[in-house]
This record gives C-alpha cells, sequence and structure tokens, in this order.
C-alpha cells in the first residue's frame, strides 16, 4: 500500500534506508492519539486556514508541491519536525520538504473511498510497528520500594564505623586518593548543514549549457537524459555535480516537464534551492509571455523572478503622466493567486505584486483604486463572499507594505455576483476567481 511513497522517499528525496522509518513516523503523527488523531490532524489544517487544501486530498492523488515546507512545519508542529530529525539523523529542511510531498499522498491514500479513518489500516499499523521507539519521551517508572534496604544501610554505617576506627589508630597519615575524575561526554555532534540543490541552462545556436549541484546520482541522470532527449544528442554541455550533503531537488519533475519550453536561443534560467529565476530579454515579447505563463504554471508556490507576461509590459510601458484608468488597465492584466481557500498570496504572485507596487507610488495625487476580490460560484455564497473580501483586503495590504501610501487604495468583496465568464466550465471559473483593480471616482 505505502512501497510507492517508500521508494519516493528513499530515492527522490535520499531517504535510502531511513525512508521506512520515515514514512511510518509520518503515519504515526496522522493517527497519534494525543492529538485527536486524523480528525485530529484535520482541526489543524483548519486551524491553519488550509482546510479546501485538506479536503482536496481526501481520496484523490495529490500532485507534487500542492503542499509546501513551511506549511508541513505549520501543521505539524516544529518540535514533532526537529524529533523526526533527530531521529533520522537529518537535517529539520529534510523532512519538512519530503514531508510536504508525502504527507498530501499519505491523506489520499488512508481515505480511499472518502471515508476518514479513525484508526490506522494494518499495513499503516505495520509500519508503525517498525519505529523502534515512540517520538515524545517518558519519565522512568518508579520502583516499588519496602523496608529491606534499612537492614543494609545498618550494616553498611558499621562497616564504615570500623574503617574510621581503624584509621585513627594508625600512626602513620593515610594517602587520600584523588576524587575519580568525571568522564567526559561528548555531545552528540549536529547534523550537517545541507547545501540547496542547484540548476543552471542558458541556450544558444541551438545548444544548451548547464551547471549545478544534486544530491545523488539518480537525480542527474534522470535529469541529464530529460536534457540530451529534449536538445539532442551533442547539444548538451556542462556538469552537473553530486553532493550527498545537497538537498533533494524537489523540483525535478516539474523541470524536467518545462525542458521543451526553454529551447528558444538567448534564455537563461536558473534555480536555488526552492526559488526560480529566469531571463528571458533575448526573446520576443509573444515568447516571453509564453515562457512566463509556462513556467509560473509549473512552478506554482515557488518564488520567482524575471517574469515577463503581459501585465509586467503593460506596467513597465506606461508613460509619464499617465493617466488613472490607463494604470488600472494595466493592473487589470496580472493574475494574482492564492493558496487554494485561503487569503494567502502565494510566492510566485510578489514579483508582480511589485510591479504593481511601483506603478500605484508614480499616480498622479488623488487618485483612489478599489481593490476588489471576486470568486466563482463554488460552494457557500456567503462563504465565497467572506473569501473574496479577505483577498481584497490581502493585496491591498501588500501592495501598502511595498510602499503604496495610505489612502489610495481601498478593498471590497463582491463574492460570486459579478463573474466575468460562465461558471459551467473550468476556464470559466478560474476567469471568475480574480482581484480587479478599479478607479474610485
Amino acid at each position: 500500500m505505502f512501497d510507492a511513497l517508500i521508494r519516493e522517499a528513499a530515492e527522490r528525496f535520499g531517504l535510502g534506508d531511513k525512508a521506512r522509518t520515515f514514512v511510518g513516523l509520518l503515519i504515526g503523527l496522522i493517527f497519534d492519539k494525543d492529538r485527536g488523531g486524523f480528525q485530529g490532524l484535520q482541526r489543524r489544517f483548519a486551524a491553519a486556514e488550509l482546510e479546501g487544501l485538506f479536503a482536496s486530498w481526501v481520496d484523490a492523488t495529490a500532485a507534487d508541491n500542492v503542499f509546501q515546507p513551511d506549511q508541513f512545519s505549520a501543521v505539524i508542529g516544529n518540535d514533532q519536525v526537529t524529533r523526526i530529525a533527530q531521529r533520522l539523523g537529518v537535517p529539520n529542511a529534510a523532512v519538512t520538504i519530503a514531508g510536504a510531498t508525502l504527507l498530501p499522498k499519505l491523506v489520499g491514500l488512508l481515505t480511499r473511498g472518502g471515508n476518514l479513518p479513525g484508526s490506522p489500516p494494518a499495513a499503516a499499523a505495520a509500519l508503525m510497528g517498525d519505529d523502534p521507539a515512540p517520538l515524545r519521551s517518558y519519565p522512568p517508572v518508579a520502583k516499588s520500594g519496602g523496608i529491606g534496604w534499612l537492614k543494609w544501610l545498618i550494616a553498611l554505617l558499621l562497616i564504615i564505623a570500623a574503617v574510621l576506627l581503624v584509621r585513627s589508630c594508625n600512626k602513620e597519615d593515610a594517602v587520600v586518593a584523588p576524587p575519580p575524575t568525571p568522564a567526559v561526554v561528548t555531545p552528540p555532534a549536529p547534523p550537517a548543514v545541507q547545501a540547496n540543490p542547484r540548476f543552471t541552462l542558458e541556450t544558444a545556436g541551438g545548444k544548451v549549457s548547464v551547471s549545478g549541484q544534486l544530491a545523488s546520482d539518480t537525480e542527474k541522470t534522470r535529469l541529464w537524459d530529460a536534457l540530451v532527449a529534449t536538445f539532442g544528442q551533442g547539444n548538451v554541455s556542462g556538469d552537473i555535480g553530486v553532493d550527498p550533503a545537497t538537498l533533494p531537488a524537489g523540483w525535478i519533475d516539474r523541470l524536467i516537464t518545462a525542458l521543451p519550453a526553454l529551447k528558444s536561443d538567448g534564455l537563461k534560467l536558473g534555480l536555488d534551492g526552492n526559488r526560480l529565476s529566469i531571463d528571458s530579454s533575448g526573446l520576443s515579447d509573444d515568447q516571453r509571455f509564453a515562457l512566463s505563463d509556462e513556467l509560473r504554471g509549473l512552478f506554482s508556490g515557488y518564488p520567482i523572478s524575471g517574469l515577463w507576461d503581459r501585465a509586467t509590459a503593460a506596467l513597465a510601458g506606461l508613460k509619464h503622466g499617465f493617466s488613472d484608468d490607463e494604470l488600472v488597465r494595466a493592473l487589470n492584466l496580472m493574475n494574482i493567486y492564492f493558496d487554494t481557500g485561503s487569503a494567502t498570496i502565494t510566492a510566485d504572485s510578489q514579483e508582480t505584486l511589485a510591479a504593481a507596487a511601483a506603478a500605484i507610488k508614480q499616480a498622479a495625487a488623488g487618485t483612489r483604486i478599489e481593490v476588489g476580490g471576486h470568486t466563482d460560484n463554488t460552494g457557500d455564497a456567503a462563504a465565497n463572499l467572506t473569501l473574496s473580501q479577505q483577498r481584497a483586503d490581502a493585496v491591498a495590504a501588500r501592495l501598502g507594505e511595498l510602499g503604496v501610501a495610505n489612502g489610495i487604495l481601498s478593498a471590497k468583496g463582491y463574492g460570486q455576483d459579478r463573474p466575468r465568464a460562465d461558471n459551467s466550465s473550468e476556464e470559466g471559473r478560474a476567469q471568475n476567481r480574480r482581484i480587479e483593480f478599479s478607479v474610485v471616482r
């Protein structure tokens, strides 16, 4: 039942023979009775405002990177992350990266048929049983006592008295033995700090030059084979180093999927940890728009720098003295995304909002702009209205953090009442989930 996840933990995340124990520990956290079991886990997601995300995993096969390492720490708890890391002898980051990918898949496996389990199934219980000790530590249990010790104490006191008597009769001074030297206890060495996985790519003349560092030969081979398959034998140069002290690259699958879109000459791309940077300045605007949309879709939730979409181009192209209407038209080309069911702005939206803030700060004195939040018609109308207001507030607050002066922006949620497209299709619903700017007259 869990063999594929154990194999993924071992090979993809470099846990090797610790993978089975790791999956067992994750299952143990899911069914931890002291924390309310499976329902308790569900409540912790709700407390972190991630109940919609959790619900999407039930009786489903979760995709990679739907859950981020910082969210894993927030839900599971930093103390539990540290205990698992110490148990396995790995850094905390290795636990959060692997856990963020595997926990959604575990929830999907454990809820087949849509049923929420009250106790672990046999296969899960077997994995939990493989763990040699629970995550918690307990105080030692005191042994029962009695009064038998008293006669031994009396005997010991008599022996000590006899020794003292003999010594007092001895004319020579006794040599007092030095106290024993306490044993030096060497504290365990802290886990080694692991480096971020890195990769860079640059295209020219139909060829690609690459460099980087990954955690294993398995990762390197997968990526190198994909590069050769995409660009052709003899068109790939450079080298990718392997160092086991490197964290697993959670973005390998996404990068391999993106490779066909990276064949244009004059493109530079880099990944460092979970940060993506692109330089598409050597491409045409249409190529840049298409590439930015492709990468943003594939690396959703990753911090991305260098995006050049229609909104970025329009904001950069505003002439000095632009009107409020021109500003709003450019702002409404933006796609601002949120975590599912929440008002948390995704990391890939941050650079877009920074460009928006820079433009708004150049607006004429007296400019007033409304930030409007809109949803599709999925779910309860009242809940959608609340969510739309929270998202509008979040965008206005973020723009304020980026330097937009107080008094320029106001925020209003409209819920599902002002659809832009037909809600009967996923494409239409995606268009209706939006932030829309308007001039306040």
